[in-house]
């Protein structure tokens, strides 16, 4: 299994993690049919889809615990208020009035939302600045580290579950995903006898590099030039816990202190309080793992879990090769589901093509209602911001549907 889920929260800034539903089919065959029918083995299949599922939700808690990722979040929060304003400026009864027309303060509110998040892009430049890494490549960029990680958290759970085999997945692995991440596992690894502890190695030498005051790819190249035993000594939990404690001293948000409508409850709006909130839960709980990966995976439910967004992509809604699933039998299985619009199957059924529901069936972080209105409002107010938003093929479909009248 590789990495499918088409854009993450460290991408986007929104406590969501979006998976195709094929993947999701075959975590679930009770509930959801697969286009192709059952696997062949599909309790292989189900870990493997689980091993995905973690994959992203490592990209989540990597993104709160570091630091230009968790700045994302906060310029998101602040834009959620800032398009809910907009729109409320344009709207009659829930739907845009052409009498309205934006004014200056609205013009300025823009302009200042803007400079915040210009202002953090240079904060953060030099966290994004692609390093030589000895041994592993001359353009290694903290994306590749997200990456990396997310790839030794889907490994060590499939070694909890596979024991061999997941070795075995490793090296089919090494031959199909981009070089780069392969090769910073490599890299760390000993190659001894114990690929758990290998796993867990690399993964120390990531939080190493990701949770500190200014992660980057270069400190990725530090620790590549260091002797095995000071890499160890590096990477020992108390110095990752030592920097992640550092990392709330680097962390002053002035950034957002607008804006937070009287007319929206904080329960469906997500503002930057909220993600202080995550960031913390998250901040406290992977210290408490003993920054062990296998300890991560095992306890994951104890974290904040985001909402889980699946989606069909182009080539399924149009072939119609979509999993067939009821909406009522996802409400079953997780607990609640939200369905943003729904296709006919080949077999004429109609299935939803995207929507959100609790991921494992644990209460989300953010609630689907609220995972919904931030990915929305993202979408809607593309034009009003001069911004390009795309998630994937249902989900474009399903909000430029719901928001086309903003978008023009």
């Amino acid at each position: 299994m590789t990495h499918t889920g088409r854009i993450g929260s460290h991408v986007i800034g929104v406590p969501v993690i979006l998976i195709r539903s094929d993947v999701l089919a075959r975590h679930r065959p009770e509930i959801w049919t697969a286009p192709d029918g059952p696997s062949a083995d599909p309790e292989r299949e189900r870990l493997l889809a689980e091993a995905t599922i973690l994959h992203e939700i490592r990209h989540f808690h990597d993104a709160l615990l570091c630091p230009p990722l968790y700045d994302r979040f906060m310029v998101e929060a602040e834009r959620n208020a800032v398009a809910a304003t907009l729109i409320g400026a344009l709207s009659e009864k829930g739907e845009r009035d052409p009498e309205k027309s934006l004014g200056e303060e609205h013009a300025e509110l823009i302009e200042l939302h803007r400079v915040n998040a210009a202002s953090l892009a240079r904060r953060n430049a030099l966290a994004y600045e692609p390093a030589a890494v000895s041994g592993i490549g001359p353009a290694i960029t903290l994306v590749d580290l997200l990456e990396a990680s997310a790839l030794v958290t889907e490994l060590s759970f499939l070694h909890a579950a596979f024991d061999e085999g997941a070795y075995d997945h490793w090296l089919s692995l090494r031959s199909s995903l981009p070089a780069k991440y392969t090769r910073i596992i490599s890299r760390f690894s000993r190659t001894r006898d114990s690929f758990g502890e290998d796993l867990q190695r690399v993964s120390a030498v990531l939080m190493r590099c990701l949770y500190r005051p200014e992660p980057s790819a270069a400190a990725l190249a530090e620790a590549a030039g260091l002797t095995e035993r000071e890499i160890d000594a590096l990477c020992d939990p108390s110095v990752i816990a030592e920097q992640l404690a550092e990392t709330e001293k680097r962390q002053n948000y002035a950034l957002y202190t607008i804006l937070e409508p009287e007319q929206h409850p904080r329960r469906v709006f997500t503002n930057a309080v909220d993600i202080a909130e995550l960031h913390g839960l998250c901040r406290a709980r992977m210290p408490a793992t003993g920054f062990r990966v296998d300890a991560y995976h095992r306890d994951v439910r104890d974290f904040p879990v985001p909402a889980t967004g699946f989606f069909a992509d182009a080539d399924m809604v149009t072939e119609r090769r979509l999993p067939f699933v009821r909406k009522a039998d996802i409400r079953a299985a997780y607990g609640d589901a939200f369905t943003l619009y729904s296709v006919k199957d080949r077999q004429r059924r109609a299935t939803p093509a995207c929507g959100y529901f609790p991921t494992f069936g644990t209460e989300p972080c953010l609630d689907l209602s609220r995972v919904d209105l931030m990915l929305g409002l993202r979408f809607g107010t593309q034009a009003l911001l001069g911004e390009k938003v795309s998630y994937n093929h249902a989900m474009d479909q399903a909000y430029a549907a719901l928001y086309r009248r903003w978008m023009d």
